[in-house]
């Protein structure tokens, strides 16, 4: 249960970014209303190919899934991988302030249905997010260095590099018995933080860092299985990068510089991480646009390539999929409804 004010916090947070929103669109509705007439004339060849684009980077995600769990020995379908991720993505954009946290929630449900231990679920969400962070960074480091800001290139590079060097640095740790007695010590007093403020993870703190440490050496991350990650968390995002260029051909707006359109993309993905409204909505819009502008794109164009952009990333279709991909294989094994197995 959350603290009152938390509430109330939210509350006035969506308040303000809906009237925001609606200031901007009461105040633009003639550039607006043509925008939105220009979706008749767009160039559906690089509509569809933008979608395959989305469709690659789910893709991709669900191939990093089950590399991690095939890690630590726990065999699920790449299909079954994609309907939980594009069904917790559905929650993710649906719900408010607290979509993620419940989507990520879903997902650790379905990976424990699947068969994964609880430890073995946690980590490959754990380990899923370091590489997300670390491949993201690529992004912001492209997006700075082709738009002449080589100072942010380089920041993007430093927080690659830092979480690679954690990861070694445990990896290291793992090796010896004095190296294993501080990282549970250091897993305990996080567990312990974690508790207290979002109590959760439940448990006693000890027993819960020993058996992560645990799962942590019991997982078989070789050379290969590392590089398919990497590689899997690299298409994850630029194919969703992509996308966004291939919406923008569809209006006609080829002539944009990649690193503009990677500015543009990181704006919109900033403006959806900070915005308590669902899935970003009007804020990332606005964002977006407003970047294009800024890039002496026309406002009718902007809005028609961010609507584009923005409908196949809600990923409709591919959400109505995956419930019915899942209602079949609950019901595909009557015997086995908690299984959840693909084969």
């Amino acid at each position: 249960m959350q603290p009152r004010w938390h509430v109330v916090a939210q509350t006035v947070a969506i308040v303000g970014v809906a009237a925001g929103v609606g200031a901007a669109v009461y105040l633009q509705h003639g550039t607006i209303g043509e925008g939105l007439r220009q979706l008749g004339s767009i160039k559906w060849r690089w509509v569809v190919v933008a979608g395959s684009c989305e469709l690659v980077s789910m893709v991709a995600l669900a191939l990093l899934y089950r590399d991690l769990l095939r890690a630590n020995e726990t065999r699920l379908g790449v299909p079954w991988i994609l309907a939980c991720c594009l069904a917790s993505n559905a929650i993710s954009l649906s719900v408010p302030v607290i979509g993620s946290g419940i989507a990520t929630r879903r997902t650790f449900r379905r990976f424990r249905q699947g068969g994964a231990d609880a430890t073995t679920a946690s980590f490959a969400l754990t380990v899923a997010g370091v590489v997300s962070t670390v491949t993201m960074a690529t992004v912001i480091a492209a997006g700075a260095a082709l738009s002449g800001n080589p100072a942010a290139a380089v920041t993007g590079v430093a927080g690659a590099v830092v979480m690679l060097g954690a990861a070694v640095a445990v990896a290291v740790e793992l090796h010896s018995d004095r190296g294993r007695t501080r990282l549970v010590r250091i897993v305990r007093v996080a567990i312990g933080w974690s508790e207290r403020i979002i109590r959760h993870p439940k448990g006693e703190p000890d027993v819960l860092a020993r058996n992560a440490l645990a799962s942590l050496e019991r997982m078989r991350l070789g050379f290969a299985t590392t590089g398919r990650v990497a590689v899997w968390g690299l298409v994850n995002w630029w194919a969703d990068v992509a996308c966004l260029l291939f919406s923008l051909w569809a209006v006609g707006l080829d002539h944009l510089a990649v690193g503009k359109i990677v500015l543009v993309w990181l704006a919109g993905t900033g403006a959806a991480t900070l915005t308590p409204t669902p899935g970003g909505i009007g804020a990332v819009e606005v964002t977006m646009v407003a970047a294009l502008a800024a890039f002496g794109v026309r406002g009718p164009d902007a809005i028609t390539a961010v609507l584009v952009y923005r409908l196949i990333t809600f990923k409709v279709i591919g959400s109505f999929w995956a419930v019915a991909y899942e209602y079949v294989d609950r019901h595909r094994r009557p015997h086995a409804r908690n299984e959840g197995v693909a084969t």
